[in-house]
Order: C-alpha cells, then sequence, then structure tokens
C-alpha cells in the first residue's frame, strides 16, 4: 500500500480590504443602533426635571435652554443669573427686548437664517426643549417662555424626567 505524502500548505495572506469592509459595516451598524434611542439632552449639574408619566422620547432640535436655579443656560453657556430674572418686575421685562436672553436667542433664530439661506438648512426651525428646574416660580418659567416666542422660537417642548406608572 502506498502512502501518500501529505503535501505541507502554503500560507495564504489575510485579505485586508474584506476585513476592513466588514468592520465598516458593524461599526455603521453599532452607530445606527446607538443614535436609533433619541437626542440625548444635557442637564446642568444643579437641574432637577420635574417627573411625568408621558412615554414620548425627546426629538432632535437645534439647540435647547436650561433654566436652573442660578442661571439660564443656552447650549451649555450660561446667558443669564436667573435670581436677578425672578426678581425683575414683569411689565418692565416684557417692554425690554434687549435682555441677555433675547440676545441669545436672536443670535440663534439669525445663525439658522444664515444657515438656510447657504443650503445647509431646508427650512428655520421654530421649535427648542426647554427644561426648568421643577423648584423654580412659574414667574421664571413664562419669562423664559415669552422671550422664545418673541424671538421666533414659538414651540416650545419641555424635558421632563419618565417615571414609571
Amino acid at each position: 500500500m502506498a502512502r501518500r505524502s501529505i503535501k505541507p500548505k502554503k500560507k495564504v495572506p489575510m485579505n485586508m480590504a474584506a476585513m476592513m469592509d466588514v468592520m465598516t459595516v458593524l461599526l455603521l451598524f453599532l452607530l445606527q443602533s446607538f443614535s436609533a434611542d433619541g437626542s440625548m439632552l444635557t442637564n446642568a449639574d444643579n437641574l432637577q426635571l420635574p417627573n411625568s408619566i408621558s412615554n414620548e422620547r425627546p426629538v432632535d432640535l437645534p439647540f435647547q435652554i436650561a433654566v436652573t436655579e442660578d442661571a439660564i443656560i443656552v447650549d451649555n453657556v450660561a446667558i443669564e443669573d436667573t435670581r436677578a430674572l425672578a426678581s425683575r418686575d414683569f411689565y418692565e421685562f416684557m417692554a425690554d427686548t434687549n435682555t441677555a436672553l433675547d440676545i441669545a436667542l436672536r443670535e440663534k433664530m439669525s445663525q439658522q437664517i444664515e444657515l438656510v439661506r447657504i443650503g445647509a438648512l431646508t427650512e428655520v426651525r421654530d421649535d427648542v426643549i426647554v427644561q426648568v428646574d421643577k423648584n423654580l416660580g412659574l414667574n421664571v418659567m413664562y419669562k423664559v417662555m415669552t422671550v422664545s416666542g418673541r424671538q421666533g422660537f414659538s414651540r416650545m417642548r419641555f424635558a421632563v424626567m419618565m417615571r414609571e406608572q
């Protein structure tokens, strides 16, 4: 009986192009599944949002306003002191269209208009996410809402903490 000799196998080099294709598809899948949960809201350190039984997930909006006990924050930049805003007379505040919050929101609207003009956006969005500390009074929230509407952001969505029913 003749024995067959076993030929040594050649080393086959790894096909890096195919491996890169698989890794790219895997990365895209992971990124897509991560971003499918909705937009991420950033909360200020000392902000306590009210609880809600709503199941609606937050949507991705151009920017957000956070109102804490210390400051009014537009896109993570402190704009105005909350205590100073709360202590201002309501009618005097309504007549003043050059508050720090007015100026910041006017700038946000101008940025959107410019982005539409150059074609980076299809339309100007008039909605904003507002986060208000649950311990603040209606006086401050009403003033923030009024300034937002006055500067063209008339569709406000309020961020809350979801609780179980």
